[in-house]
């Protein structure tokens, strides 16, 4: 008998694809390919991957969107691998080790690169890595308080090798597991220890984002019949101490649903999951129903005691790296200022701000800067 393809030993084929994107069979790749970008992650070039492994001839132009995806996919591995190296307690959550799982020759897409690090220390160091090693461009910085302790999500971005038809590389460090959704499931900041429940876990939290894909289903399926996955047991019970049992069993469900790829260790973990995702969809209700007791107030930066996030619109140039500065928060008439080692910044509640509330910042900075100088 002749060698088996590549495809052959594979749960991932284009059949799969038209039944999961609802498209006819009959109906040409192309087809496939345009009902793939209309979803959210980036799909092409996994349905592209998995083509040419069954041996479809790809042309010039989906030849090189495959290649630019493996390429964005190997750049963010090397760089996670360089941010683990260098930041003690950095955890790079999906991405990497999700696509591990996948069938060699195929390519799991990857938009960004999320980590978790334990405390601000750690993040500037993070982020000083990446500034020194990517040419970012553009920087977000939103902080938000949670208990005693003040949260960040900074995310730095740098131009796609063809910025006209790819979106920009993106990495994201945060310094929680899971932001939960206001008033539904708080923010849990410690993650599980096992990288495989890690990543899990993120990819059911997504549930309060967007509604699940079929790259969501598969990550489930690959992972799950994996060596390293923990028993369906062990995952479920980390549902339920993460609050995230009715997530993970709608992901669950989907793969059930799929019917391709079976998955017998789904089966269980669905099973699992029913009573305990029941359990916590009913405390979620109580909890709207009761009378809401106003969070313990916040005593370390008076500005976050709404819970709410404050995101920073910046008022340096280009960002760069500042090791020495110190993190503050200034208070002035017209708000807060932001001061940190990636720059300064007005801390916002909105998209949107007053071109007033603008320079009236850039005034502060201008004014504190001054005073500072006469100091030194």
């Amino acid at each position: 008998m002749p060698p088996s393809s590549p495809a052959a030993s594979s749960p991932l084929t284009l059949d799969l694809f038209f039944d999961a994107l609802s498209v006819d069979r009959q109906e040409p790749l192309r087809d496939l390919v345009r009902s793939a970008r209309g979803l959210r992650g980036h799909l092409a070039p996994l349905v592209l991957s998995v083509a040419a492994c069954e041996g479809a001839v790809l042309g010039s132009g989906s030849t090189d969107e495959v290649r630019r995806m493996r390429a964005r996919v190997d750049d963010y591995r090397a760089l996670a691998t360089l941010l683990s190296a260098e930041v003690p307690g950095l955890r790079v959550l999906k991405g990497p080790s999700l696509a591990e799982h996948y069938p060699s020759g195929v390519l799991r897409p990857s938009g960004d690169l999320d980590a978790y690090v334990p405390d601000e220390a750690a993040l500037w160091r993070a982020v000083a890595a990446v500034l020194r090693t990517r040419p970012v461009t553009d920087v977000d910085v939103t902080v938000l308080g949670s208990g005693s302790h003040v949260h960040w999500v900074v995310v730095l971005r740098w131009s796609a090798e063809d910025p006209a038809l790819d979106p920009d590389h993106r990495v994201e460090l945060v310094t929680f597991a899971y932001p939960g959704q206001p008033g539904v499931v708080p923010l849990r900041a410690e993650p599980p220890r096992d990288q495989v429940t890690v990543d899990l876990l993120a990819v059911a939290e997504e549930a309060f984002q967007r509604p699940f894909t079929i790259k969501d289903v598969l990550d489930l399926a690959l992972t799950l019949d994996s060596a390293d996955c923990p028993s369906p047991a062990a995952l479920a019970e980390a549902a339920v101490r993460y609050r995230l049992a009715p997530e993970l069993l709608s992901l669950s469900r989907a793969l059930h649903g799929a019917e391709k790829p079976a998955s017998p260790a789904n089966d269980l973990l669905l099973t699992l999951l029913e009573g305990d995702a029941a359990r916590e969809s009913a405390a979620r209700r109580d909890h709207e129903s009761a009378p809401q007791v106003p969070e313990r107030a916040w005593t370390r930066e008076p500005c976050l005691n709404s819970g709410r996030p404050l995101h920073g619109l910046r008022l340096s140039a280009d960002p760069t790296s500042r090791p020495d500065s110190a993190v503050r928060f200034h208070t002035f008439a017209g708000g807060v200022l932001l001061l940190c080692p990636l720059g300064e910044f007005l801390l916002v509640e909105a998209e949107l701000v007053d071109p007033a509330a603008y320079e009236a910042a850039l005034t502060e900075l201008r004014w504190l800067r001054a005073v500072e100088g006469e100091r030194s």
